[in-house]
């Protein structure tokens, strides 16, 4: 996580360095703002220096909130527990979907041959 973030800093450091306009400065407030869920709440550390640079640039980063699916898990145990969520509910079902996936291309691969023997 410090890496991505030292890389954060030097891409908006590079960019102010080419064009220090309000609009560059408000750009980056919405990338700080973008990538904020990936250290909140694991990285508070990461987070209070993302806010402080995003005041530096004239922004404020706002906390991230769970999705309306998940809405209600963060309102009952929390953030982090509807991340958890979330991130296990995507993995489960791109799991499945693959699975389904390769069992239909089985059976397809299996209808073909079966077609050219007769």
């Amino acid at each position: 996580m410090e890496s991505q973030f030292l890389g954060m800093k030097l891409q908006i450091e590079y960019l102010r360095a080419r064009e220090d306009s309000d609009r560059v400065r408000a750009a980056c407030v919405t990338y700080l703002q973008s990538w904020l869920p990936n250290f909140y709440p694991n990285r508070p550390d990461l987070v209070q220096e993302a806010q402080q640079l995003a005041a530096s640039l004239g922004g404020r980063l706002f906390l991230p909130k769970a999705s309306w699916k998940y809405a209600w898990i963060e309102k009952l145990f929390g953030f982090a527990a509807a991340k958890h969520v979330q991130l296990y509910y995507n993995r489960a079902t791109f799991s499945a979907k693959g699975a389904w996936d390769k069992m239909m291309y089985l059976l397809q691969r299996r209808s073909n041959l079966t077609s050219r023997e007769l």
